[in-house]
């Protein structure tokens, strides 16, 4: 039981270390998009707003998955919140190809499911 209560805090500091990492490059992201990287109105726009929900859906993850560790269903949680972020992160290898947003959501991803599914076996 010890062990699984460790793992999702691990898996939720990954989370909220990624979201870190990505709201970090958003100045980036703003000067390409005025330095003319061929983005017209309203497609600017989109992607600003994207690129930060992402940000903002890594950090409460990150909150959802550290609260629930401790409920007495919390198992559930933190397991949607493991198969959430590896839907992300596989769609971003898909579209972005691997780099290292990629590998930190996949290993969120593995810690949250490894500690949702050892909590759950351990409440059985």
């Amino acid at each position: 039981m010890k062990f699984a209560r460790w793992l999702t805090p691990l898996g939720s500091f990954a989370l909220f270390a990624s979201a870190i990492f990505h709201v970090s490059g958003y100045s980036r992201l703003v000067h390409r998009i005025d330095a003319g990287a061929m983005l017209a109105p309203p497609l600017d726009g989109i992607v600003k707003v994207c690129w930060l929900l992402f940000s903002v859906e890594l950090f409460f993850l990150a909150v959802i998955s550290f609260l629930a560790r401790n409920m007495e269903h919390g198992a559930r949680i933190v397991l949607l919140c493991g198969a959430c972020t590896g839907v992300s992160a596989l769609l971003m290898l898909r579209f972005l190809g691997a780099f290292a947003g990629v590998y930190l959501l996949a290993a969120a991803t593995l810690l949250l499911v490894l500690g949702g599914t050892l909590q759950t076996k351990n409440t059985a």
